[in-house]
């Protein structure tokens, strides 16, 4: 396995899941020495589409934070958001007082931080999903769509769903940490709160490892896509697995994986 290269070794690492699996990862600034050039970026069927599940919800952020930059939107205004269907799954919003008024801040807070499915869906009607897809469209990621909202089990069932690809979800992290979107640095801070999959921190990173991520989750799928970093450098990566016969065996996988680009691209 030694003579493998990274790319080998993490599709050997996934292979024995079956299902579908892929993996883009990029490592940034000059490698080390014993880091070949060609080493420093990850291709696992990076374009082949996949159920976006809650990865869905990142470009749903993107269009509030280009919304608000516009100044279409105050990101500290609170609104009201007791008239709308509490659809559960993730998230704490269906449990809060039904007069609870949040700021878009804290909504958008919710919807990446919990993956609150309600919060998400609210902004996904105030911000509008067809103006979501034009900017997913306007920044080129090719293979994503939104076409349902959150908990919708018929528009599943009836073949609508949000897709993405691991590739665009590489390409939308890699805009978001490069500041070439509004409120880069506000969605970065909020996705290193991430209260989800915190097995990544507590099992698989080292101590002193810095992670920016969401996850999605659904029936037979989980995915994950984010930012790690440390005093070595630092990578963004999306790990997307589906048709999954053993859920916690693909979470340990992804764990796995992070841990091999960690240690692979001396991160540490």
């Amino acid at each position: 396995m030694s003579g493998d290269t990274l790319t080998e070794r993490i599709a050997a690492l996934l292979e024995p899941l079956g299902g579908r699996t892929a993996v883009a990862a990029q490592r940034f600034g000059p490698p080390p020495p014993a880091i070949a050039a060609s080493e420093v970026s990850v291709d696992i069927r990076a374009d082949e589409v996949f159920p976006a599940a809650s990865l869905a919800k990142l470009p749903i952020a993107v269009e509030l934070m280009r919304r608000a930059d516009l100044g279409q939107f105050d990101l500290r205004e609170r609104f009201d958001t007791s008239q709308e269907p509490r659809v559960g799954g993730a998230g704490v919003r269906d449990i809060l007082d039904s007069a609870t008024e949040l700021t878009l801040a804290e909504l958008c807070a919710l919807m990446l931080v919990v993956s609150d499915n309600t919060a998400a869906n609210f902004l996904l009607d105030l911000v509008g999903m067809g103006e979501v897809n034009e900017t997913i469209s306007r920044i080129n990621l090719k293979r994503t769509k939104l076409a349902r909202h959150f908990m919708d089990t018929a528009a599943r069932a009836s073949g609508r769903d949000n897709v993405t690809s691991a590739g665009d979800m590489l390409t939308l992290i890699g805009l978001i940490r490069g500041n070439a979107l509004p409120g880069g640095r506000k969605l970065r801070e909020t996705l290193a709160a991430q209260q989800s999959f915190s097995e990544l921190t507590e099992g698989y990173l080292p101590v002193g490892a810095t992670l920016a991520h969401k996850d999605g989750t659904l029936d037979g799928l989980v995915h994950d896509a984010g930012i790690v970093s440390g005093a070595g450098g630092v990578a963004m990566y999306c790990i997307l697995t589906a048709e999954q016969a053993d859920v916690p065996a693909a979470r340990a996988a992804i764990g796995q994986t992070l841990r091999l680009l960690w240690d692979a691209w001396g991160l540490g």
